[in-house]
């Protein structure tokens, strides 16, 4: 995607500024560990972008419209995407991800054999579909089984996930201002 600027002139002088990245998350968390990964990643990117983070079930289809890259994230359900992300997805119009960089994460259980049966490498094919360019392989963050804090809150995350997902979405951001420099 080509770089995107506003002029600003007067009679005296012309600049021109460079508009901010504007990037969207968008989860689907049944636990709260993919909204937690969510949150983690769009502090780190609003050091240097516009960020607007949301859940899937509270998405408007013309927010997408707005961005420059589209983080999607879901946990694994059944060795695939969450039907509730599946069919919004499908609802979306036709390229409504033209030209934007997209990205997919998921969560799912790191002790789990079949592991490579996961949501993120499908949610990142629904993307393309709608248009969008890959800007980074799907990545995916790990839980555990069980609950080990007894605290009756629910965080299955792993230790350094969170720490993870903040290196994963600096190496978007990057890559993503890169590509619009480029373009």
């Amino acid at each position: 995607m080509p770089l995107q600027t506003d002029e600003i002139c007067d009679i005296a002088r012309c600049e021109r500024k460079v508009r901010t990245l504007k990037a969207l998350i968008v989860y689907h968390s049944q636990f709260g560990n993919t909204r937690r990964l969510a949150e983690s990643m769009a502090e780190t990117m609003r050091q240097r972008a516009e960020v607007r983070l949301v859940s899937i079930d509270a998405l408007d289809a013309a927010e997408v419209e707005t961005a420059d890259l589209v983080v999607t994230g879901s946990p694994t359900h059944a060795f695939a995407v969450p039907q509730a992300v599946r069919d919004f997805l499908e609802a979306l119009p036709a390229g409504i991800l033209a030209g934007m960089s997209v990205a997919a994460f998921d969560t799912t259980v790191k002790v789990w054999p079949l592991r490579h049966l996961r949501a993120s490498p499908r949610l990142l094919r629904h993307l393309r579909r709608l248009g969008g360019k890959p800007i980074a392989p799907p990545q995916t963050f790990f839980v555990q089984t069980r609950n080990p804090q007894k605290s009756g809150q629910i965080d299955l995350l792993l230790d350094d996930q969170l720490g993870r997902a903040r290196q994963w979405a600096e190496q978007i951001l990057k890559k993503t201002n890169e590509e619009r420099a480029e373009g």
